[in-house]
């Protein structure tokens, strides 16, 4: 049983990911954009939940990130988080959990996306760890909070770390970090690549 739910959301992640928005059940129904970025669409209804899951959400993520990197070269940190949050949300559904790691993988290979596995950090890690302080966010990170109540966390929203921080888990060798959102109050994952440290231009 185990294996089949694995082959179910292998395929559902694959097929999610090579699907251009357009012709996706969810911006038909007016869920997303032509972008994959959300609308004001309230979902009432089963079949407009069931176009826009969570999976849907976490890969579309995927996808959009994609779509802010030119080319056919791709930074691994860039999806560090996201496959994270993939392979944290679906713990309990698969059997194997480095199935995201391993399709996503394959699926660069197939399209000949080349993966930079150089890490370019802009903070620095104390003995591995994400130094308490507060930090800018480079790019928008994604969530897993419920739709109606989505946080927005993007690009120049300002993240906390209250105390010395391990990783919570390493994404293709990309540490991953649990931080607060300071406007939401609400925690979200970030890589060492999605974060800089603040400044005082950024307080400005």
């Amino acid at each position: 049983m185990g294996r089949a739910i694995d082959l179910f959301v292998t395929y559902r992640f694959i097929r999610l990911l090579t699907t251009p928005f357009e012709k996706s059940d969810a911006y038909k129904m007016g869920i997303i954009d032509k972008k994959g970025n959300r609308t004001d669409l309230k979902m009432t209804t089963a079949n407009e939940k069931n176009a826009y899951t969570i999976l849907h959400k976490l890969v579309f993520n995927i996808k959009k990130l994609f779509g802010k990197v030119p080319g056919l070269r791709t930074k691994v940190g860039t999806y560090a988080a996201a496959l994270f949050l993939l392979k944290d949300t679906f713990k309990e559904h698969i059997e194997d959990p480095q199935m995201f790691e391993k399709e996503f993988l394959k699926y660069l290979k197939e399209n000949n996306i080349e993966l930079d596995d150089s890490i370019v950090e802009e903070v620095t890690l104390d003995n591995g760890k994400l130094s308490k302080g507060i930090y800018v966010l480079t790019q928008d990170v994604v969530t897993t909070e419920d739709d109606d109540d989505e946080i927005s966390a993007v690009e120049g929203d300002e993240v906390e770390v209250f105390e010395d921080t391990p990783p919570t888990d390493t994404i293709l060798g990309v540490d991953v970090f649990s931080v607060i959102h300071k406007s939401t109050k609400q925690k979200i994952f970030v890589s060492a690549e999605d974060i800089k440290e603040l400044d005082i231009g950024d307080l400005l």
